[in-house]
């Protein structure tokens, strides 16, 4: 990864518009991945293969860039992933649209192994989740180190307003914690880009910065820089411009744009 950017307040009724047909039609992408324990069997019995998992489930890429986002706000984010991906050329990963379900590979495990007859173990369930969101966690972190760029979208969602602390900010997601602190401790690396212009041997290393009755308030990691709703949108904008300047790569426009903020 090269660089984080966190974008305040992201309003995708600003940008141009996109239709629910064409994210309809993105969600499709991932939809025909089927989960059967089976596959991921060692013994035919009751040892599941973490590689088999990640190859059938949590394939390995490697983005040109990661939306980190809430699960509800979902539908904008990927109005969004499909604007960057015509109108820039660029890769975006979207996990749900991409991968397979982890909580249905867990619901699978668990009625095949954690049932004591009509109700689950609790000892067990615990450990099967605990397992499976591990695989998923370390999956995530692994693409966010091979993305370039990896963009947090703040939303009410994903930064809820509480009245009992209004003054300080917190997220509500475990998850999005993960992939923001993640990104903040990363070792950063060159782009592409300049790999090509630079000496190979100049590498940066940079150390950095489910839904429940009870909440978790985790506190907001810093990412390398933040971003406006405006200046995002200004940036798809001038990226896609034909008039623009065709020599620079649009995600070298985007650090162009947040090193001048």
């Amino acid at each position: 990864m090269y660089k984080s950017v966190q974008v305040e307040n992201f309003d995708f009724s600003i940008f141009p518009y996109v239709s629910y047909s064409d994210v309809r039609k993105y969600k499709e992408r991932n939809k025909n991945r089927l989960i059967k324990i089976q596959d991921y069997l060692l013994d035919r019995k009751n040892t599941l293969s973490v590689e088999k998992i990640y190859e059938k489930l949590f394939v390995d890429i490697k983005p040109d860039i990661f939306l980190s986002h809430s699960h509800a706000d979902e539908d904008d984010v990927i109005r969004l992933a499909i604007l960057i991906e015509e109108e820039l050329n660029l890769s975006v990963f979207i996990d749900s649209c991409i991968w397979g379900d982890a909580f249905k590979l867990l619901r699978e495990i668990d009625e095949e192994y954690c049932l004591n007859g009509r109700n689950f173990n609790y000892q067990k369930r615990n450990y099967t989740t605990s397992n499976v969101f591990m695989i998923l966690n370390s999956a995530l972190n692994r693409v966010i180190y091979n993305c370039e760029a990896f963009i947090f979208l703040g939303t009410d969602n994903s930064i809820p307003i509480n009245e009992a602390f209004k003054s300080e900010s917190y997220l509500s997601s475990p998850w999005i914690y993960s992939e923001l602190q993640f990104a903040k401790l990363v070792r950063r690396t060159p782009s592409p880009r300049q790999i090509a212009m630079e000496s190979r041997d100049q590498i940066l290393a940079e150390a950095l910065a489910l839904d429940s009755a009870l909440n978790f308030a985790y506190p907001i990691p810093e990412t390398d820089t933040i971003l406006s709703n405006k200046k995002l949108k200004s940036w798809i904008e001038t990226s896609k411009n034909p008039h623009a300047n065709r020599s620079l790569h649009p995600l070298d426009a985007l650090y162009k744009a947040i090193s001048h903020r």
